[in-house]
């Protein structure tokens, strides 16, 4: 067997564990998706029913509850697997430590989109969203999320590795996502409501440039990931 055939063993055994996970602790999910819920049915009642049909409004609550999912969901992922023991004992065989936090990566992103849809059907019904925003769903905002996640898990997963042995991790973990995390939410919030005619005010920065945040920052973490994954992996 090559060396790229036993790595992508290794990453697909990770990833079709975390599955395994996910599907026997199926209130994790549940509570995840519940928590979403209320906070898309709490923005209205906080904003009022006439600013939330702002366009600035409606996309920036929709992707600060996001924000809130994502922090919630990210620290939990790796607990979940280490209380199982899964992940010492991948670390045990001498699995390529690339491939374990690929496979952890991607699940990241897919699991972190299995409650993102629900909560972009929520946000059209409570939110009251055009149809002009709807039919561009598939074609902006779904690449958008999957982009967000995508740069959310690199950057989650190399902290989660970083702090794992830390005092107080915790607390920790969320004073050093959120400012790395802020370039990829102002990337997508902007990025955004420019599928919405009805904005008003828009960033100054450019499109393009918003796009090149959102394809760096997963590129250069993931880069840094696959540097530093002897290191991040070796306790």
């Amino acid at each position: 067997m090559s060396v790229a055939q036993i790595w992508q063993k290794n990453c697909r055994l990770v990833f079709e564990y975390s599955v395994r996970t996910l599907l026997l602790r199926k209130a994790s999910w549940a509570g995840t998706l519940a928590f979403a819920a209320c906070l898309a049915i709490l923005f209205p009642f906080a904003f009022g029913t006439e600013l939330i049909q702002k366009a600035e409004i409606r996309h920036g609550a929709f992707w600060a509850i996001n924000e809130f999912v994502v922090a919630l969901s990210v620290a939990r992922l790796f607990s979940v697997e280490s209380e199982g023991g899964m992940l010492e004992y991948f670390l045990s065989t001498q699995a390529h430590r690339s491939a374990l936090l690929f496979g952890k990566i991607f699940y990241i992103v897919l699991y972190l989109l299995s409650v993102q849809v629900p909560l972009l059907l929520m946000w059209v019904v409570f939110y009251n969203v055009p149809g002009s925003v709807v039919a561009s769903l598939g074609t902006r905002i779904v690449p958008l999320l999957l982009l967000f996640n995508l740069g959310t898990g690199t950057i989650g997963a190399l902290l989660a590795c970083v702090t794992a042995r830390s005092t107080a991790r915790d607390i920790l973990m969320p004073l050093l996502f959120y400012p790395l995390q802020m370039s990829v939410l102002l990337a997508a919030v902007s990025l955004a409501t420019l599928s919405d005619p009805n904005v008003v005010m828009l960033a100054g920065t450019s499109e393009q440039s918003w796009w090149t945040v959102m394809l760096g920052v997963p590129v250069v973490f993931l880069a840094l990931g696959v540097l530093l994954s002897d290191v991040l992996f070796q306790e």
